[in-house]
């Protein structure tokens, strides 16, 4: 083609593809061009409505019914901050046993059995623990709700907890970890844990020493320290109402009576780190590093913790946030990376973590680093707050559009503590939470010296540019590592 041809061929071009963009060839919206968007809806958030039965147990309800379905959990505030030490997993393979076989009208049944009555009712009997506390759940339809109730009242009140059960359930879970421990982004999450935490509670995790220590009498204990009333609370969400609920919980629980001991009380220290700054795990044979680069957070109950919120979603909360940004769509060093926080009582955690090749993870850990330390020196741009802050609140309304979620949302303020009127507060605390705020949130917490940074790959492969990152930083064979030890590594 003549260059005189092209020039004149130019704003022709041009023009069809504005005339194409404007729908002038008819294009149908939803069909042959994208949607047009949709009017914004108010999220709504239904209250909560609570009572308390005479022996202590609590009753939360969530009433919504357009549809005949209803989510039911039975909750127990005692989780893995309650594990002893070298006992970690402890609460969580109690809370999983509670579903491999119970007493049900004077009969036991096993885990198939259990399974299958659950089926019988349209839904599956769930188990889920968490550093606070563990619930059964079920979703079922309405009808079924006074069923599934009393399944899941005799499988936390009745577990048969057995020996072949406990046994079947630590090979699962240890055939898991062998999986974990050999990839270098899980294996960084679990050290970089360990590395923060110290000897707290919260920087445990399970093991395979720690899975092999649990015994029966171990798990009966524990199912004996967590099952009182005044721990308990019935959470109902969807077509009910709290009538119904207390007279579903009246029927199911009001016979269970407590004891004279005193209530335990789980652990809660704060972080107290031993490590060096940098952490850096030899993984032979690693095709890829784990990078993991920390920083403080704040207590859940902290007043900044929206700010908290919002200043790690513009980090890390989304495909757009500055760290997936800076680290895939500019530079292509990873698959995708991204920010997560963990807020306890005494405090919190902001871990921000990637997958990246060897030869780019000092690459990786300097982007990240800086990424996190310039949070604080600039507000965010209103667009980029704004669409971050839009992220956090769609997530928290497609959680609650279903009963199950609004079960979650109520069950994790029970756990915390908080009131439950928080959850109409999420949505206007995070959109009320100011450019400024982030900004000097994020120099206030996020400084180059509160960072601390692990690395799990093959060091061979990733040359020496990352032990230039850090002169003192502590390297260890992954032979070496031990995830429960303050310091990372094995006695000698």
């Amino acid at each position: 083609m003549s260059r005189s041809l092209n020039l004149m061929l130019r704003p022709v071009a041009a023009l069809l593809v504005t005339a194409f963009a404007a729908g002038a060839w008819g294009l149908t919206p939803g069909v042959d061009a994208p949607p047009e968007p949709g009017t914004p809806r108010p999220l709504v958030v239904p209250a909560f409505e609570e009572a308390k039965l005479p022996n202590g147990v609590r009753v939360v309800v969530a009433p919504r019914h357009a549809l005949p379905i209803v989510s039911v959990s039975l909750h127990l505030r005692l989780g893995a901050a309650a594990d002893t030490d070298g006992h970690a997993g402890l609460a969580s393979l109690t809370a999983a046993l509670r579903t491999k076989g119970a007493t049900r009208n004077g009969k036991a049944l096993d885990a198939t059995q259990i399974a299958r009555q659950a089926e019988a009712l349209g839904s599956t009997l769930d188990s889920a623990a968490d550093w606070r506390g563990s619930a059964l759940t079920m979703t079922v339809a309405t009808s079924k709700l006074a069923d599934a109730a009393a399944l899941i009242t005799d499988a936390t009140l009745h577990p048969t907890l057995s020996e072949a059960e406990l046994g079947r359930l630590r090979e699962q879970t240890a055939d898991a970890l062998k999986l974990s421990l050999s990839d270098p982004m899980a294996l960084a999450g679990l050290a970089a844990r360990r590395a923060w935490w110290g000897a707290s509670v919260f920087g445990g995790s399970t093991t395979p020493a720690s899975l092999a220590r649990i015994q029966r009498k171990d798990v009966l204990a524990f199912h004996q320290q967590q099952l009182r009333p005044e721990l308990a609370t019935l959470v109902v969400s969807g077509d009910v109402t709290l009538e119904q609920a207390v007279a579903l919980a009246t029927r199911q629980l009001g016979a269970w009576k407590g004891n004279r001991m005193a209530l335990p009380e789980p652990r809660n220290e704060p972080a107290a780190a031993v490590t060096p700054a940098t952490v850096l795990v030899n993984l032979p044979g690693a095709g890829q590093s784990g990078v993991v680069v920390m920083a403080p957070s704040v207590a859940y109950d902290a007043p900044d913790r929206r700010v908290a919120q919002v200043a790690g979603a513009v980090l890390g909360g989304g495909y757009s946030a500055r760290l997936n940004q800076e680290v895939r769509i500019k530079r292509g060093l990873s698959y995708g990376a991204s920010a997560g926080q963990d807020f306890q009582a005494v405090g919190g955690l902001l871990s921000a973590a990637t997958q990246t090749n060897n030869a780019t993870a000092a690459q990786v850990v300097e982007l990240m680093r800086g990424e996190v330390v310039k949070m604080g020196e600039a507000a965010p741009a209103a667009e980029e707050l704004d669409a971050r802050k839009a992220t956090l609140v769609g997530n928290f309304g497609r959680q609650i559009e279903t009963t199950g979620g609004l079960s979650a949302v109520a069950m994790d303020l029970i756990a915390r503590g908080r009131p439950l009127s928080d959850a109409q507060k999420h949505a206007p605390e995070v959109m009320a939470v100011t450019a400024e705020q982030v900004r000097a949130y994020a120099a206030g917490h996020w400084t180059q010296a509160s960072l601390r940074t692990v690395v799990v790959g093959d060091l061979s492969a990733a040359g020496d540019a990352l032990k230039k990152l850090d002169d003192k930083a502590l390297v260890l064979d992954a032979a070496q590592l031990d995830l429960e030890a303050p310091g990372l590594a094995k006695k000698p």
